[in-house]
């Protein structure tokens, strides 16, 4: 089975305007370079889109007496989750572009305490070339491993059309597993960008929720503002999902 990573988000979650972040001190942006405090809200700022996540049981993807050694007994110990992740963004006009943004998720905790981690992150790291066609798949260990394009048939994978540098993601083994995305010569963060997260769970949670979120360095006519992906609010968090269960 090949999971093709689509052309474009289907049901956005969450879609709008990024909002300046009043919390950043005045000569600071979300990674730590300088900035200049807003004085007023400014206007078309860029559009960002998160898309919901699509989960799946590893378990459905292979034949129980096929399993490899390895893959079986970790299967054995832990619920194994494959996460499909989505967001995109769209300047507002030529002036207005993004230097850097990071995509995080916070795995949160059951009413019985339990909480998940990330097992693997994928993309981990891209930093030179825009990589095309990539096929992923699960070696024994549970981990992600890209496979090369027509050596032999992938029993289970997930498929890229394109990955753009540059890229790097963070938070294996924990509960806050994010990447981030970084403008290079040329170019700026742009564009769908992709995420496939492997969470593990203990067998006994069989609910998991988690929390999406979007930060964002903007350089809008040279000034670089730190902003986020939804105005806060008193009600319920629209970024706030259920993952299973």
């Amino acid at each position: 089975m090949l999971l093709r990573v689509p052309d474009a988000i289907q049901r956005p979650l969450w879609e709008g305007e990024l909002e300046p972040d009043d919390t950043v001190p005045p000569a600071e942006t979300l990674r730590g370079t300088e900035s200049a405090r807003v004085g007023a809200a400014p206007r078309n700022l860029p559009v960002v889109s998160i898309g919901r996540p699509e989960v799946w049981n590893v378990v459905d993807f292979f034949d129980a007496g096929a399993l490899p050694t390895p893959m079986r007994a970790k299967l054995s110990e832990a619920s194994f989750y494959l996460v499909r992740l989505a967001c995109s963004f769209r300047p507002a006009h030529d002036s207005t572009e993004i230097d850097w943004a990071r995509f995080s998720v916070s795995l949160q905790r059951d009413e019985a305490g339990l909480i998940p981690s990330a097992f693997d992150l994928h993309p981990l790291f891209v930093t030179q070339e825009v990589k095309r066609n990539v096929t992923v798949s699960l070696a024994p260990t549970l981990k992600f491993l890209e496979v090369e394009a027509g050596i032999g048939a992938v029993g289970f994978g997930f498929e890229y059309q394109e990955i753009q540098p540059v890229i790097s993601a963070s938070g294996a083994g924990e509960s806050e597993p994010a990447w981030d995305f970084q403008a290079v010569k040329g170019t700026h963060v742009y564009g769908s960008k992709w995420m496939h997260l492997l969470v593990r769970a203990s067998p006994a949670m069989t609910t998991c929720h988690a929390r999406l979120e979007l930060s964002a360095d903007v350089v809008r006519s040279g000034l670089r503002i730190a902003a986020f992906s939804r105005p806060r609010q008193t009600s319920a968090d629209p970024l706030t999902v259920r993952l299973w269960g």
